[in-house]
């Protein structure tokens, strides 16, 4: 398993200044990861920043941590010509990194079609906008990859529809493990669903339960999930990372967004997925 981590796994480190993406590489560089993916989610601070791009990209070389995946926001409803624009720009970006996926929303995160009609009629811009940004990605010799994220670009069906819709051998998925949980999904039927046009996997674990207290996502289903450390929660991991093996060469990215200690949950994490990675083998 090519395992590393996503820079999301600090953002709370990064948001307080406590460290930059220099000191997550360092930080990434002595432990048992091998690579980390950029998240940028809807901030542009990397596309408005040149020079930090650039000195991270020789960083990353020098110390042998390579940047597999750079993530960004992205609202594609409509497939309008300037996110268009700004998502191209974003994937120059990624590829001034030196990642060679790049995931991009296409919605966002909490919009949710109100019927049929609507998922339908929204669902063919996104198709055409996904294609002008997987276009100008295969320019770069990019993979260009939407993640089963929120609450409407998610659940196997749908992620796999847009796929097959997008019809550009670039195009894949960012596969969330626990993504689908959102949406009612088991996570055994995400994976199982979409582990065959999977670029990239993020790998997460929630606490699940029937009723919570304030802090809690509810999902779909009516269910209540909150993030926590890799092997602490209600995921089935070994079962997931099994179904993972069949692909050792996509990589793999821890992605904790818990209640704990940030450091210390992501080497308890990264631990615990190698112990029961070491389990299924």
């Amino acid at each position: 398993m090519k395992l590393g981590v996503s820079s999301y796994c600090f953002r709370q480190l990064m948001t307080s200044g406590e460290m930059d993406l220099i000191a997550v590489l360092d930080w990434v560089a002595a432990s048992p990861a091998g690579h980390i993916e950029v998240a940028a989610m809807d901030g542009e601070y990397y596309l408005e920043n040149e020079n930090v791009v650039r000195d991270t990209a020789k960083h990353a070389e020098e110390i042998g941590v390579p940047i597999v995946n750079y993530l960004v926001s992205g609202d594609l409803r409509t497939a309008d010509t300037n996110e268009i624009d700004r998502l191209r720009k974003q994937l120059d970006v990624a590829h001034a990194f030196g990642a060679r996926i790049f995931r991009h929303d296409v919605a966002p995160w909490a919009w949710r079609e109100q019927d049929p009609g609507e998922f339908e009629s929204t669902f063919a811009k996104v198709v055409e906008g996904c294609r002008a940004v997987a276009d100008h990605a295969a320019d770069l010799g990019i993979v260009s990859t939407i993640e089963n994220h929120g609450f409407f670009m998610n659940g196997s069906d749908r992620l796999a529809r847009l796929v097959h819709a997008v019809d550009r051998p670039n195009f894949r998925v960012t596969l969330d493990l626990g993504n689908g949980l959102c949406v009612g999904e088991v996570p055994g039927k995400t994976a199982a669903g979409l582990i065959d046009v999977a670029a990239s996997i993020g790998i997460k674990d929630f606490h699940i339960r029937r009723s919570a207290g304030d802090g809690w996502l509810k999902t779909l289903a009516g269910d209540y999930l909150l993030g926590t450390v890799t092997g602490h929660g209600d995921v089935d991991v070994p079962g997931l990372l099994a179904l993972v093996a069949t692909k050792p060469d996509v990589p793999v990215s821890l992605e904790f967004e818990g209640m704990e200690a940030p450091l210390a949950a992501i080497e308890r994490s990264l631990a615990n997925i190698i112990r029961l990675n070491e389990s299924v083998a």
